[in-house]
């Protein structure tokens, strides 16, 4: 119970910062039935869905509720469950959330879509992946590392933590990537290697981002890096699971 108060919690605070879309403004709960599905259309200035939190019961039989995000599979929930409350990350540009039911009744008693927001700072400079040329994602990684240096330095465990063990390494990859244009004959093995070194620099601290997000002064800053993440995932075809295999494949061909 104590656990789950605290989730809760911090999703109300995260729901504080940032933008929430409930299920009851927009008359989706209620009875379902399978065959039937639920659909929200997201709107614009909340498109990019960091999480959802859904309460549901099943109705006599087991049964599930699927989950879809633009046609994806996000999550699949399995009811009756032994706790009707189901959150779920989705950090992804979604215009459309659909909820498809299977094998049994179901109650949707509540839920909630939770959005980052955009808003920056003047002297913060957005990531546009327009602006990566040659699949160098270093300068762009190089800003965020710099507004991030910044914005966290009167942090009690800015020397102690947040440099040494987040900002430095996230530092040394993005100058590296930056780099890669020097590079000759193994150009493209070599920023391809660099590149996913930036996603699991940036799946390793999951804590870091977690704390930015919660203090909800830092959305534009997640947003730019999940983004960044999602974008060379989907340029090198390589699943989030497998970014450590890829880079030790990677590193056998280079011989490093």
């Amino acid at each position: 119970m104590k656990t789950k108060f605290i989730a809760l919690a911090l999703l109300t605070s995260f729901g504080a910062q940032a933008g929430v879309i409930n299920f009851a403004d927009l008359g989706k709960t209620g009875r379902y039935c399978p065959g039937d599905t639920l659909s929200i259309d997201v709107p614009r200035d909340h498109s990019y869905v960091e999480r959802m939190l859904v309460s549901a019961e099943g109705i006599r039989n087991d049964g599930f509720i699927k989950v879809f995000a633009d046609g994806e599979l996000v999550h699949n929930i399995g009811i009756p469950g032994y706790d009707p409350d189901y959150s779920f990350r989705v950090r992804r540009d979604v215009k459309n959330i659909t909820f498809k039911f299977e094998e049994t009744c179901a109650r949707i008693l509540a839920g909630q879509i939770f959005s980052a927001t955009e808003t920056a700072p003047a002297s913060y400079r957005r990531y546009r992946a327009e602006r990566v040329n040659d699949d160098n994602w270093g300068a762009e990684f190089l800003e965020i590392t710099r507004s991030l240096s910044q914005d966290l330095q009167y942090e009690k465990d800015f020397y102690s933590e947040l440099w040494p063990q987040v900002l430095l390494p996230m530092k040394k990859i993005a100058l590296l990537s930056n780099a890669s244009e020097l590079v000759r004959d193994e150009r493209s093995l070599i920023t391809a290697h660099r590149s996913l070194k930036m996603a699991k620099i940036i799946n390793d601290n999951q804590v870091l981002l977690d704390r930015l997000m919660f203090s909800g002064r830092y959305d534009y800053v997640i947003l730019d890096i999940l983004r960044i993440k999602e974008d060379i995932l989907e340029r090198y075809d390589v699943k989030e699971r497998n970014i450590e295999s890829k880079i030790v494949e990677l590193e056998a061909e280079l011989d490093l």
